[in-house]
């Protein structure tokens, strides 16, 4: 199923939010929101900067820390 596709098939499903992440050329997040049955772009966070995201939940994240290795002590 292609990305365009799925998104279609969450926006005929009534699923309010929708957030891609996306790894070329660099990690970035797109966050969508449900408005007249597709997904607008609320939010493009980039590698590098803290973005701040209201809904579904209030969460700030960087992508670049999502490609970065988990350090245990």
């Amino acid at each position: 199923m292609s990305i365009a596709s799925l998104a279609q098939h969450h926006a005929e499903a009534g699923i309010e939010h929708y957030w891609r992440l996306e790894f070329d050329p660099a990690p970035r997040l797109i966050v969508g929101e449900l408005a007249g049955g597709l997904y607008t772009e609320k939010t493009i966070a980039l590698p590098g900067v803290t973005a701040r995201v209201e809904a579904p939940f209030p969460v700030e994240i960087d992508p670049a820390g999502l490609t970065q290795p988990e350090r245990r002590g």
